[in-house]
C-alpha cells in the first residue's frame, strides 16, 4: 500500500514517477489563489473591453428579408445605433489598421 506523503504522477510516454506531496498552502504565492483568499480567476471574462455591441430584435422570430432592425455600439464616450452595417473578414481589417 503507498504511504499518504507519496504520489504516483502518470505521464503519457513516459514511466510512472513517485514523489513526496507538496503542501500547496506552504507555497509562496498561496495568497494570490483561492485557498490564501485571492479573487477566484474568471476563465473567459471581458477585463479590458472598450466597445460593446448589442444587437437590435433581428434575431426575434423569422427573418423575412425585410429590415432586420439594427444594433446599438457603446463604447467609452456614449452609444450609437446604426441601422446598416458591412461585415469584414479578418484580412479586409488587417488591412484597414494598416492603413492607419
Amino acid at each position: 500500500m503507498l504511504d499518504n506523503r507519496y504520489a504516483v504522477l502518470f505521464i503519457r510516454g513516459e514511466r510512472p514517477v513517485m514523489d513526496e506531496k507538496f503542501d500547496i498552502l506552504k507555497h509562496p504565492d498561496v495568497a494570490l489563489t483561492t485557498d490564501g483568499r485571492g479573487k477566484p480567476y474568471r476563465h473567459g471574462e471581458v477585463t479590458g473591453a472598450v466597445a460593446g455591441i448589442t444587437l437590435g430584435d433581428s434575431f426575434e422570430g423569422e427573418y423575412t428579408g425585410e429590415s432586420a432592425g439594427g444594433f446599438t455600439v457603446k463604447f467609452a464616450g456614449g452609444e450609437e445605433e446604426i441601422s446598416s452595417y458591412e461585415l469584414l473578414a479578418e484580412e479586409e481589417l488587417e488591412e484597414i489598421f494598416r492603413r492607419e
